[in-house]
């Protein structure tokens, strides 16, 4: 008999505990939805990298979806400004991918060994996050960029040729590091843009990148434009050809 009460007093007991125990909050989720979400951070080494997303309404959170990085260029030029000169959000909606816009570090992207070196790894790091925080077709992924930001789309092609599917510079010259010659791991499709009449980057410029381009075997689009100065080719529709060159490719 003592021995039915002792057994039934610690099954009370313990439900008695069980229940006042704090229940575990769920787990937030840290996926993106649909949005534009203008100041995120990431934590690259020791410096805190700023980007801007936009997750058109158009884009199947649950199927992978293309992604497009966009560098911005030189000085005034950012994150928060692109998006209005360019109006490639809207070209996202329509294309249903996915666009992210980098913040460089002191208005500059890999203007020296070291901060090339920071760069490709913010890069890298960005992708990593993105890649677990929505659905990207790792297959399809896409960088452009203007001016400066052009300069470093093509450091970037050449360095992560593998995994980045075709790229697209519009007023950026090839830098130094590119000099020599593009010499990626892979033929990439890149698109090359500028105005006729840009006084800070000469035409001829564009014409020798898209050469070293086509000389070393990979598929190049050459785009001059007539009237155009060191500016975004908006009345040319460029957002339409460059993702008209990218959506034809993909990553085997």
């Amino acid at each position: 008999m003592n021995i039915k009460v002792n057994t039934i007093s610690l099954l009370f007991l313990f439900l008695f505990v069980t229940s006042c125990k704090k229940k575990t909050a769920p787990a937030v989720s840290n996926l993106y939805t649909h949005g534009e979400f203008a100041d995120e951070k990431l934590k690259v080494g020791n410096d805190t990298r700023a980007y801007r997303l936009f997750v058109p309404e158009s884009v199947n959170l649950n199927e992978p979806a293309p992604l497009v990085i966009a560098f911005h260029g030189l000085g005034i030029d950012s994150k928060d400004v692109m998006p209005g000169y360019t109006l490639l959000n809207e070209t996202a909606n329509k294309n249903s991918f996915i666009l992210v816009y980098p913040q460089s570090l002191g208005g500059s992207w890999a203007i020296d060994l070291q901060k090339t070196a920071d760069d490709i790894n913010f890069y890298d790091k960005l992708i990593e996050m993105l890649s677990n925080r929505l659905k990207i077709d790792s297959k399809r992924i896409f960088v452009l960029g203007m001016s400066n930001g052009g300069y470093f789309a093509h450091l970037v092609a050449k360095e992560r040729s593998d995994k980045i599917t075709a790229m697209a510079s519009h007023s950026g010259p090839l830098g130094l590091q590119t000099l020599a010659g593009i010499n990626a791991a892979r033929k990439l499709p890149a698109m090359i843009l500028h105005g006729e009449n840009d006084k800070l980057f000469d035409i001829s410029i564009a014409k020798e990148n898209f050469d070293k381009y086509t000389k070393e075997g990979h598929e190049a689009k050459y785009m001059p434009m007539k009237n155009i100065g060191h500016e975004w080719g908006t009345v040319y529709h460029v957002n339409d050809s460059i993702w008209n060159f990218f959506n034809k490719f993909r990553l085997p």
